[in-house]
């Protein structure tokens, strides 16, 4: 599962009263509109401090967690297929829509040309190059924005075949977008990472770009995308050197520092660091091809025996 992490580990006890106030802020804030979707995240952040208000609370749900979590659907956090209503439909045809592409790729493209240009070119290239013969079918773990996604489907061949899974049913569909912008085989499937709706063995590559930064319950992941690569397939990653890159703020905010805040993540199964998520991935029957390190992340390759 992608999206807000902390949302299932640190309101376990408090979620569906956390789901209403949500609901709430819905009725109240245009999350469309950057002004009111502050207001929203002001008002959820506040929620937390009154619900978390100490460092003992907070280390006491991650240790909870630890031991008794383990991967489920949270209601009110994401919508159900069956959920969807007719409104999102319709957001859904826009983000999918021409115009949405041109919208999707040009923020991707500044994104190519900016921060994300030294890693980018090694990590589609890596995605593209063909694995097994008559066949190139890639499977991408989150869209997210859609800047790993635009970065592959621009480098694809007309014969290869994009599926991206994200758990966020809008994100989903800016693949159906970038993949119509450049009029190659790409479709966005919005799907939970811990139950993937594929058979066994039928990707040649999957990849993800900062994708796996947002997870928790990596076993469970890798376990999924272990199953539908096929023997011989890569496994390709960019991720930052560990979760303190990405979740500091909330940990600073209780007094935690990056020692500790690694040793809660990895008793979570949260991304935690490069030497955790390496260790998972050959346990799994992975050799390491590649490991291109940078300042803040990295691009590694695997490939499955």
């Amino acid at each position: 599962m992608v999206g807000n992490e902390w949302d299932d580990i640190l309101y376990w006890e408090d979620y569906e009263l956390f789901s209403r106030f949500c609901r709430e802020l819905d009725r109240q804030y245009d999350v469309r509109n950057p002004i009111e979707y502050d207001k929203w995240c002001e008002e959820r952040d506040a929620f937390y401090r009154r619900t978390i208000p100490t460092k003992e609370e907070f280390v006491r749900r991650f240790q909870w967690y630890a031991h008794y979590g383990e991967p489920h659907w949270v209601e009110g956090h994401h919508k159900l297929i069956n959920e969807l209503t007719a409104e999102d439909l319709l957001r859904s045809y826009h983000y999918a829509s021409d115009k949405n592409g041109d919208e999707r790729v040009s923020a991707a493209e500044k994104a190519r040309l900016g921060w994300a240009s030294q890693h980018l070119p090694y990590y589609a290239a890596k995605v593209c190059a063909p694995t097994n013969k008559g066949t190139h079918k890639i499977m991408k773990m989150t869209v997210g924005a859609g800047v790993g996604t635009n970065a592959i489907v621009r480098s694809m061949a007309d014969d290869m075949a994009y599926v991206g899974v994200d758990i966020d049913f809008i994100c989903a569909k800016n693949a159906d977008a970038i993949g119509r912008y450049y009029n190659k085989h790409a479709l966005g499937i919005c799907a939970s990472l811990w139950h993937l709706p594929f058979a066994d063995g039928i990707f040649d590559v999957v990849c993800s770009h900062f994708g796996l930064d947002e997870c928790r319950e990596i076993d469970t992941i890798l376990d999924e995308a272990t199953r539908v690569l096929k023997s011989g397939g890569k496994l390709v990653l960019v991720s930052r050197h560990n979760g303190w890159l990405r979740r500091h703020s909330i940990f600073e905010t209780y007094g935690i520092d990056e020692e500790q805040a690694l040793d809660l993540m990895r008793q979570a199964r949260l991304y935690a660091d490069f030497e955790q998520l390496d260790a998972l991935i050959i346990e799994r029957g992975f050799i390491k091809n590649d490991y291109i390190p940078f300042e803040k992340w990295y691009v590694a390759e695997y490939q499955k025996l």
